[in-house]
């Protein structure tokens, strides 16, 4: 009996420490001095295309938190509003999900949202579910109990979901019971499969994101405040580990503390990187501006946009989808101030859906 009850506890103890798995060591290190950034960003765009929009009383956004490419649909995230809008590729309206409210198909809390073929997984910390609803329709069709409280969720390539915790203030935490993990890999079902990135209870982040994992061919992009690095995860069991080494990089003794950041005018990622074909796409402070940079890991080449043609300028963008990379656009005059120094001139019917205050996207082909 105690043979038994060893190779049980043995077994338990086995398992744990493979769910507790550490990430590989760095693969590649890329090193990134932003002072040495051109201005041919625009020679990478093979060509610039403009989707309008459909516009009705129930899609209107207060700003555009994450954008999603799948199901031939284009799902747009509203965190503020708390409702996700989904487009057909010619950018007519096929519904709308906006269910904020207390009852059974609802959502009192919208952080985040995600999408594979059958569902859309909206995450509601404040009940600390997961409503399903129908990815073609819209549909209600089931809530799961989150077991954590997240940031940010997508889904793994492999069909696996990923998730993010991280407090962003010294001393703080989830409104729940968890274990300090930074990532929490799980099956369909929310059975925790993997944890990664243990933190204590004095770690945090000198800021938080809106969004913590982007979408690539190479799988899904993981960066958070706590570095510069990159963590690509295909699935469940294969992450790569890449390193940002910007020149003129944070000081680890600083790495908490934002006024020292900024009086610094250290270089880091703001926003966490698109990756599309052999390029990286950032955003990131140099001195006391912020602009969009392209690094073309292969070369090892760093551009960014001409401060003063904006012909072929790329946007700040939302998402990549196959070889293009989507910016949104909401604003006439912004759009007028750009043609007027360059930028490619769209039709003349998208100019009207702009000038009537209708959004559009912005399609970068490279």
């Amino acid at each position: 009996m105690k043979k038994r009850t060893f190779l049980i506890l043995l077994s338990i103890l086995l398992c744990s420490a493979c769910i507790e798995q550490k990430v590989s060591q760095v693969e590649q290190t890329w090193d990134i001095d932003l002072s040495q950034a051109d201005a041919s960003l625009r020679d990478a765009i093979k060509g610039i295309n403009f989707i309008p929009l459909e516009t009705i009383e129930e899609s209107l956004l207060f700003g555009v938190d994450k954008l999603v490419v799948k199901n031939d649909l284009i799902y747009i995230g509203d965190f503020y509003s708390k409702k996700i809008v989904v487009y057909d590729k010619t950018g007519k309206i096929k519904f709308v999900i906006n269910r904020r409210g207390e009852g059974p198909e609802e959502y009192i809390d919208m952080k985040s949202f995600a999408v594979d073929k059958q569902f859309i997984y909206i995450v509601d910390n404040h009940r600390h579910l997961l409503n399903l609803y129908n990815c073609q329709n819209g549909n209600f069709v089931e809530t799961r109990k989150l077991p954590f409280v997240t940031w940010d969720m997508e889904i793994l390539p492999d069909g696996n979901f990923i998730f993010t915790y991280i407090p962003f203030k010294e001393g703080s935490g989830p409104n729940m019971k968890q274990e300090r993990y930074k990532i929490f890999i799980t099956d369909p079902q929310l059975n925790i499969k993997k944890r990664l990135f243990e933190y204590n209870k004095k770690d945090f982040e000198f800021i938080g994101k809106m969004v913590y994992f982007t979408t690539a061919s190479q799988g899904i992009v993981f960066s958070s405040m706590a570095s510069d690095d990159l963590y690509i995860f295909s699935e469940t069991d294969s992450i790569r580990h890449i390193a940002i080494n910007f020149k003129n990089k944070i000081p680890s003794q600083y790495r908490q503390k934002l006024d020292e950041i900024d009086k610094g005018k250290y270089n880091y990622l703001i926003k966490t990187p698109l990756l599309c074909k052999d390029y990286m796409i950032f955003l990131a402070p140099d001195d006391e501006i912020v602009l969009d940079y392209l690094y073309n890991f292969k070369k090892g080449l760093l551009s960014t946009n001409d401060r003063v043609n904006a012909y072929k300028g790329l946007l700040t963008p939302q998402a990549v989808y196959q070889d293009k990379v989507i910016s949104y656009l909401d604003n006439y005059d912004y759009y007028k101030e750009l043609v007027d120094n360059g930028f490619e001139r769209a039709s003349h019917s998208i100019e009207e859906h702009l000038k009537e205050e209708k959004p559009i996207l912005v399609l970068y082909t490279f």
